[in-house]
């Protein structure tokens, strides 16, 4: 809670000896108190790539091998999402197998049975993509997460001599394909790489065996797919101003802000509540912007939520930290929100202030493409 003015005043006092001690190496404090300045510039927000290997037979639950898995299984990695597995034909089942060898056998995946009873038999009716008929294996990969993934490769095999394979690539959920990619570089029980190097969002892959093969046992497996992430950062900024909100003893705060997901760039924050003034010591020590809206317009801008942290100063005093999240809802801006969080100064414990989130009652969140960094292509 808010502790009253004169109480604030001699808190503040008191803080003298704790700033003594960081002079002399007792403590570490990266603002000065008397400028309230960062004595280090942060560093801009590095990329970050991560890779996710789906290996089918591993991910799957169960100890049937092969297991008959119906017209469609719904394949779910921790932290990664899922991927969706179905058949293009009536008598077509999804299939697993391999649970048993290594990772990486040629042998251990994904594949087709055909059937028309309620469940297939093994071996009799294959096991594998293309076996005892054509045979058709969707994987759609809308539900893989997070929003900007991309598929980079399928890995096939059990591709046997003379055997071959096709692909087809929908990027509109599976409305549209494109051309069959054919290809015939089988060898007794050879593995190959489809390299695919698109977003996932929307992305359904269609694999069949070679359409002018026509021996039955024409067959392969369907090993594993590589997703990843890269988390380029985003370029905007937003602005703001005069905008309302209820604080922690119901005081109304009011905001002034032009802030950078760059934050080597100027950053401005100022907040008022209760006869308080609080406002940046630029730079901002660190930002994250998303669109988790899909860019409200108007305006046009990659970014929709603001999330970061910094120091300021305080009534005048330095060394008060803040956290923040501004949430942009699009036109008028009575659905946008605000989150804060304001230490008193040389405390990571003593609350000044803190915005629960909530609606803004007054103003308006501003999310731009950032000049001259970026704009909309």
């Amino acid at each position: 809670m808010m502790a009253s003015r004169s109480r604030f005043l001699t808190t503040f006092a008191a803080l003298g000896t704790a700033i003594a001690l960081a002079a002399c190496g007792e403590a570490q404090n990266p603002i000065s108190p008397s400028s309230g300045e960062l004595s280090v510039k942060p560093q801009a927000v590095p990329l970050v790539t991560t890779s996710a290997n789906w290996d089918f037979a591993a991910i799957i639950p169960g100890t049937d091998d092969p297991e008959d898995l119906g017209t469609s299984e719904t394949i779910s990695l921790a932290g990664n999402g899922s991927i969706v597995a179905t058949t293009g034909g009536s008598g077509e089942h999804v299939t697993v197998k391999g649970r048993s060898l290594a990772v990486g056998a040629t042998e251990r995946g994904l594949g087709l049975c055909l059937t028309s009873e309620a469940s297939c038999s093994f071996p009799d009716d294959g096991d594998e993509v293309g076996d005892g008929g054509p045979g058709t294996l969707f994987l759609n990969f809308d539900g893989v997460l997070p929003v900007g993934s991309t598929l980079k490769t399928i890995d096939v095999g059990s591709v046997q001599t003379d055997e071959g394979y096709k692909y087809s690539i929908s990027t509109d959920g599976g409305s549209t394909f494109g051309t069959p990619v054919e290809l015939y570089d089988g060898d007794s029980n050879d593995d190959a790489t489809i390299t695919v190097n698109l977003p996932t969002a929307m992305l359904v892959v269609k694999l069949e065996k070679a359409a002018d093969v026509a021996d039955n046992d024409n067959d392969y497996t369907v090993k594993s797919v590589t997703t990843e992430f890269t988390n380029t950062p985003l370029e905007g900024r937003m602005t703001g101003g005069g905008i309302k909100a209820v604080g922690t003893e119901d005081e109304i705060v009011t905001f002034g802000l032009t802030l950078h997901c760059d934050i080597t760039l100027s950053n401005n924050l100022e907040v008022n509540w209760g006869g308080h003034q609080w406002h940046l010591a630029k730079p901002i020590t660190s930002a994250s912007c998303d669109n988790i809206q899909q860019d409200p317009e108007p305006p046009a801008s990659p970014i929709d939520t603001f999330e970061g942290e910094g120091y300021g100063r305080l009534d005048g005093v330095g060394n008060s930290f803040v956290e923040f999240r501004f949430e942009d809802h699009g036109e008028p801006g009575s659905n946008d929100k605000v989150y804060i969080k304001i230490y008193e100064p040389g405390s990571m414990s003593n609350v000044a202030l803190e915005v629960e989130l909530q609606n803004i009652s007054v103003g308006n969140w501003q999310m731009h493409y950032d000049q001259p960094h970026g704009q909309k292509p």
